[in-house]
C-alpha cells in the first residue's frame, strides 16, 4: 500500500516506490562506491582495492618506493605500459618528479603513491594536466588523454 501512495515531486505525482528506488540507486552508485576513495589532489581519483591489515609505514616524500603498475587509457581501456612482465619492480624516489628533468615521471602518478602502505593496491585515475598533458606521448597516448594506473606498492625504503 505504501509503495502505491503518490508523492508530490515538483508538481508531479510520483509513487513512493519510485522515490525509494532512486534513493537506493544513488546510495549504491554514488555514496557506497566512494567509500574506498581518497584524494591527495582534487584532480586525482584514487580507489584503494587492497589495504594490508597492518600499515605502520606509509610512503612519503623522500622514500625510495618499489612498485608494480599497469597503465591504461581511460578512453579505450587499452593497456600502454606495465612492469608486471619484468622480474624487478619499478623503483623511484618520491618527491623527485620534475617535468623538466624527468619527463617520464608523472606528477599524478607520484601523488597517487603518496600515503600507500607496502602491500597496498590502488587504482589511480590521472587527468591530462597531471599526466602527459597537451602533448600526449605519441603514438600510444593522444593529447589531453586521461590515464589509469593500477599500482601495487611492494616495498618502502625510508
Amino acid at each position: 500500500v505504501l509503495g502505491k501512495m503518490p508523492l508530490k515531486f515538483y508538481g508531479a505525482s510520483v509513487p513512493i516506490s519510485m522515490v525509494l528506488a532512486s534513493l537506493y540507486f544513488y546510495y549504491i552508485t554514488q555514496y557506497k562506491s566512494g567509500q574506498n576513495k581518497i584524494k591527495h589532489l582534487k584532480e586525482l581519483d584514487i580507489v584503494v582495492h587492497k589495504k594490508p591489515s597492518s600499515c605502520s609505514i606509509t610512503a612519503s616524500t623522500g622514500d625510495l618506493v618499489h612498485l608494480h603498475y599497469t597503465s591504461y587509457l581511460k578512453s579505450s581501456g587499452k593497456q600502454f605500459e606495465t612492469t608486471r612482465e619484468k622480474a624487478d619492480p619499478y623503483v623511484f624516489k618520491l618527491g623527485t618528479c620534475n617535468d623538466k628533468t624527468k619527463p617520464e615521471c608523472l606528477k599524478g602518478f607520484e601523488n597517487g603513491v603518496l600515503g600507500m602502505c607496502a602491500g597496498e593496491k590502488r587504482k589511480v585515475t590521472i587527468p591530462p594536466k597531471l599526466a602527459y598533458g597537451k602533448e600526449g606521448r605519441p603514438p600510444d597516448i593522444k593529447p589531453d588523454e586521461t590515464v589509469i594506473f593500477n599500482i601495487e606498492l611492494v616495498d618502502i625504503d625510508k
